[in-house]
């Protein structure tokens, strides 16, 4: 079972208005206002308390959502064209979406994580969109803008990781030609627990620091609030539309331990070692059943005969997701920036014949990738049928 005390989210912060004292009542210019708690884990996990001009719950009509989400919920693969074998989709080739629901097509999935990627303007002028059964971590490959949400405004650029809280109320704004590679994760995606000491600050040994992650500077603008009226729900994998009389995200002020936050993967701080260390030590973000890891630009082992390039490896518990973003592989040839490799449990890997004692003497590598290793085999969808490249097996022949 999840427990708040098994992850936790970054520290407490603050912004705009908020009473001294929790649940009781607050006014500003004599008009009172409405308290949510935004929780976790029911009330045992971290909270954000948000204070609101009108309450959050002024739902005049619900119905099932009929927009293009062909993509947005992946059909997996029939068994007759299920077959365990290591793949390459090159996410390039996806067809760019006209906004939020058309751009975002999911690839892989469990019951515990999906893997998506969106192409194209992930803006959308009627609807906002709140996903009730996942955080979600967004990877900025292209493209920057803003996140319009309920703790208000934050700017994102590229090579951006954006991570929302579920249940969060955003939209993107003043972003097109983008392309995300996205993780879906439940019960929760956060800032793994041994990077933090008892005192909940980050360790001075962990792979970043408090300064490095921003979360949102502005409250939304009256204007940008009434852009909430019209909401998306993503509950049990099915999707609801709602109409609100009154915009629910207009919040003055809120402090907590719960927010989206942006962290740039180029102030990631690798390790470097004598010898070869194991794509874990690279861990960036956690999950209770996937981690996602960030390898960056580094020098390489440096102890005599050391090989830099990844060994060969059977992880006999954990499907690999590794989406390359730019740089040079030393492992690999005939990948690119947006390629996806799927390498499951079960089956060795590692790179290319030789590559691997090529690497002798490397002083350092150019590659920037984002890694997603799973506890629980992942499921292709039908939708990574067109994009995949059936040559990647021939890869590995001598």
């Amino acid at each position: 079972k999840f427990s708040g005390s098994f992850l936790k989210m970054l520290e407490r912060r603050s912004l705009g208005e908020i009473s001294r004292t929790p649940h009781t009542k607050f006014e500003i210019n004599n008009t009172p206002l409405t308290e949510l708690v935004f929780t976790r884990d029911g009330f045992a996990g971290g909270f954000t308390i948000l204070y609101l001009k009108k309450p959050p719950t002024s739902v005049i009509s619900s119905t099932h959502f009929t927009g293009n989400i062909s993509g947005f919920n992946g059909s997996l693969l029939s068994q007759d064209k299920k077959v365990h074998k290591r793949s390459h989709l090159q996410s390039g080739l996806l067809k760019s979406g006209s906004n939020f629901f058309s751009s975002r097509v999911c690839l892989y999935q469990n019951k515990y994580c999906r893997v998506s990627v969106l192409r194209g303007d992930p803006t959308d002028s009627t609807f906002a969109f709140t996903n009730g059964d996942f955080d979600e971590l967004y990877f900025v490959h292209q493209g920057r803008g803003s996140l319009l949400t309920t703790f208000g405004k934050l700017d994102f650029k590229k090579n951006d990781y954006i991570l929302i809280p579920r249940a969060t109320a955003y939209k993107f704004k003043n972003c097109t030609d983008a392309q995300f590679f996205l993780t879906e994760g439940s019960p929760a995606i956060e800032i793994p627990l041994e990077f933090k000491n008892p005192h909940g600050q980050l360790k001075l040994e962990a792979p970043y620091t408090h300064r490095d992650f921003k979360s949102p500077g502005d409250l939304l603008t009256q204007s940008e609030c009434s852009e909430f009226c019209n909401m998306v729900t993503l509950v049990n994998g099915t999707f609801h539309e709602h109409t609100y009389s009154h915009s629910p995200v207009q919040t003055i002020g809120w402090d907590g331990a719960v927010y989206p936050i942006t962290f740039s993967i180029d102030d990631y701080l690798p390790k470097t070692s004598k010898i070869h260390l194991p794509p874990n030590l690279h861990m960036t973000f956690k999950s209770s059943r996937f981690v996602v890891c960030s390898f960056v630009p580094r020098l390489v082992d440096y102890g005599e005969n050391s090989v830099p390039c990844p060994y060969p490896h059977s992880n006999a518990h954990c499907d690999e997701i590794l989406y390359y973003v730019s740089g040079d592989f030393t492992s690999r040839r005939g990948i690119g920036p947006g390629s996806i490799s799927h390498h499951p449990a079960g089956i060795p890997h590692g790179p290319q014949p030789g590559n691997y004692l090529a690497s002798i003497g490397t002083k350092s590598t150019n590659e920037l990738a984002v890694m997603v290793d799973t506890w629980d085999p992942l499921m292709q969808t039908e939708n990574s049928l067109s994009i995949e490249d059936e040559g990647y097996m021939d890869s590995w022949k001598d």
